[in-house]
C-alpha cells in the first residue's frame, strides 16, 4: 500500500467518523428537543434512575437474599449470575469511559434540555444502559413465568423496560444515542458471558 493510498484511507475514515458524529448529534436533538413534552419531562427523570448501578445492584441482592431465605436454589443462582453480569459490564464500561473520555452532551452542545444532574464527566458508553441490559439479559433469559398456561422468558418483558431506560438517558440530556447503543450491546454481551460462566461452573 502506497502513502497516497494510506492518506486516502485516512481521509475516508475521517469522513465516515465525522458523518457518524453528525448523525449522533442529530439523533440526540431529535429525542432531547423534538420529542420534548411535559409528560416525558415528569416521567423520564424518574425512569432514568432505575438504570443506576446502585438500583440494579440492589435488585440483584434482593433476589439473592430472597433465594437464600426461601431456600430457592435456582433464584439464588440466577442472582449470582446477575451480579457477575453487572460486574463485567461495569468494568468494561468504566474502562471505555476513561479511554474515550467523551464529554457529556450538555457540556459539548448548546441548548440541551437537561433534566437531571450527572457527576460523571464522561458520556461514552452509557453505564445506566449497560447495567440494565446486563440485568435484563442475565435475569430475563433464566427466569421463566407462566401466563395462561404458557411459559415465557422474562427477557421479553425486561428488554423493553431496558430500552425505555436507555431512551430516557438521551431524553434527560446526559447521553448521546450511540452511548446508549454501545452501552446496551456491552450489557447484553456481559449478560451472555455471565450465563456462560455460570454454566461452566455449574451454577445454572
Amino acid at each position: 500500500m502506497t502513502i497516497s493510498n494510506i492518506i486516502e484511507l485516512i481521509c475516508i475514515i475521517n469522513t465516515i467518523f465525522n458523518q457518524l458524529i453528525e448523525i449522533n448529534i442529530t439523533l440526540f436533538y431529535l429525542i432531547n428537543h423534538n420529542l420534548q413534552n411535559s409528560f416525558f419531562d415528569f416521567v423520564m427523570p424518574n425512569i432514568t434512575n432505575l438504570g443506576s448501578f446502585i438500583v440494579v445492584l440492589a435488585i440483584c441482592l434482593i433476589l439473592l437474599i430472597y433465594g437464600i431465605v426461601t431456600k430457592n436454589r435456582k433464584m439464588k443462582n440466577i442472582a449470582i449470575i446477575c451480579l457477575i453480569a453487572i460486574t463485567i459490564t461495569d468494568i468494561a464500561i468504566s474502562m471505555l469511559k476513561v479511554i474515550v473520555a467523551e464529554p457529556r452532551p450538555f457540556v459539548s452542545l448548546n441548548s440541551v434540555h437537561l433534566l437531571v444532574s450527572e457527576s460523571d464527566p464522561f458520556s461514552f458508553p452509557s453505564g445506566h444502559t449497560g447495567a440494565v441490559f446486563a440485568l435484563a439479559t442475565s435475569l430475563g433469559l433464566n427466569w421463566i413465568i407462566k401466563i395462561r398456561q404458557k411459559s415465557f422468558k422474562m427477557v421479553w418483558i425486561l428488554m423493553p423496560i431496558a430500552f425505555i431506560i436507555g431512551f430516557s438517558r438521551i431524553y434527560v440530556g446526559v447521553h448521546y444515542p450511540f452511548d446508549v447503543l454501545v452501552g446496551g450491546v456491552i450489557g447484553i454481551f456481559g449478560g451472555i458471558l455471565a450465563i456462560k460462566i455460570g454454566k461452566f461452573f455449574d451454577i445454572i
